[in-house]
Parts: C-alpha cells; sequence; structure tokens
C-alpha cells in the first residue's frame, strides 16, 4: 500500500478515535488481518496478541464503567451489560456506525454474505484497542472506549437480551400464539460460523443472522417485531 493511502488512513483513524498515535508499529498491524496468504507467521502471531491485549484492556474499561454508571445492579446484571458490550455483534455494528470498518484491511473472502459481516472485524477493533494501550495507558485506551461506546454503554445493552421475549408478548397479545424458530442452515468456516433461523407468527416470516443460533434468533425476531409494528 502507498505510503500516502496509509497516511490518509491512519489520520481517518485518529479522527474516529479521538486520538492521535505516537508509534505507528501497533496500529499497522492491528488495521491488516491477517487471514491472507500475504502474511507470515510472524505478522499473525503479532495481531492475535495484540487482539489478546485488546480484549482484555476492553473487558476491564467496561467493566469499571458500567460498575460506576450502575450501583444498584446485581453481579448478574453487570454481566448482561458487559456480555452484550464486549460481544461480537456489537463490535461488528460499533465499527459500522463508527466508520472503523472503512480503517480496515480485511481479505475479501472474510465478508461471508451481504447479511452478515465476519466476526474478525471484531477482532480488529480489540487489536486496535490493545494499539492504543501500548501506544500510551489504561487511561487513555479508556478514553477512547467511552468516547466510541458513548450513549449505548448505558441504552442499547438490552436489546438482544429482550427481543424474543418482546416478539413473545407482542405475538401473545395480537395473535394469541406463540413464535416458531427454525435453524434454516449454518454456513461458514468452523471458526467463523453463519447461523440462518426463521422465525414465523402465523403468516409473518423474518429471518435473522448472526455468529451463534441465538443471537441469530434475537436478530430474527428483531426483524419480525418490525413487521408486526408497520
Amino acid at each position: 500500500m502507498q505510503t500516502s493511502k496509509i497516511t490518509e488512513i491512519i489520520e481517518s483513524l485518529e479522527s474516529i478515535l479521538c486520538y492521535n498515535f505516537k508509534n505507528l508499529d501497533n496500529i499497522s498491524v492491528a488495521l491488516n488481518h491477517p487471514g491472507s496468504r500475504k502474511y507470515n507467521h510472524s505478522f499473525t502471531k503479532k495481531f492475535e496478541r495484540l487482539e489478546f491485549l485488546g480484549d482484555r484492556v476492553l473487558g476491564l474499561a467496561l467493566a469499571s464503567l458500567i460498575y460506576e454508571k450502575f450501583p444498584s445492579d446485581s453481579e448478574g446484571e453487570l454481566a448482561v451489560r458487559i456480555s452484550i458490550l464486549a460481544g461480537t455483534d456489537f463490535l461488528i455494528d460499533l465499527s459500522k456506525r463508527t466508520g472503523l470498518i472503512s480503517c480496515f484491511s480485511i481479505p475479501k473472502g472474510m465478508f461471508v454474505s451481504k447479511n452478515k459481516t465476519s466476526s474478525s472485524i471484531a477482532d480488529m477493533v480489540e487489536a486496535v484497542i490493545g494499539s492504543i494501550f501500548l501506544d500510551s495507558d489504561f487511561k487513555s485506551a479508556r478514553k477512547v472506549i467511552i468516547h466510541l461506546w458513548g450513549k449505548d454503554l448505558t441504552k442499547v445493552i438490552y436489546k438482544i437480551k429482550d427481543s424474543k421475549t418482546r416478539l413473545q408478548e407482542f405475538a401473545q397479545s395480537r395473535f394469541n400464539n406463540l413464535p416458531n424458530y427454525r435453524l434454516v442452515k449454518m454456513s461458514g468456516e468452523a471458526h467463523d460460523p453463519i447461523f440462518e433461523v426463521e422465525v414465523k407468527v402465523n403468516d409473518l416470516i423474518a429471518t435473522g443472522f448472526g455468529n451463534s443460533k441465538k443471537s441469530a434468533e434475537h436478530d430474527a425476531a428483531d426483524k419480525l417485531i418490525e413487521k408486526l409494528q408497520k
């Protein structure tokens, strides 16, 4: 990749993160997913280490933030919040909404379908966070996380948890019937599966996709709720 193009990507990334890198070695690795034959074992190992570190930094930062914001929550409620806020589906959505995904270099084969983007994108978000931590400190990484997650820290965390329940209540009140879920197929690689699930209420049908059967069911439930509300 040309130097001018790399500079442009880094500048765009820094604008999104509201953070300026002092050293570009680690972030240059984080922005290039090794799922391509052009990267050697050494590069892959470095990327995976950054992802490992970023996952832990993100977990601690989110745990400390929700611990502060929700003093009346039980341990179980805090666990639900962090499982969603640090989950693969959330990280993929975050990368799209913030524009982070435009800074990532990902092999085309990893975009496995038009309905679902590879979980490798979530890995790259974590690697970016790991790079920020190494470039500065935990305080700086936490500040970036606060900036990126923003109002999501308090607003959207129960969406996945509640979608099936909301659909069930909606279907019972309107049709006196229960939703019926069916696994249509599972595809993709073993390390990055795609589940396709169909949910039906009376004659209305919606299809959901996800990295697990559970997340696909929630996605399908959300889509059918939208149809029912129309």
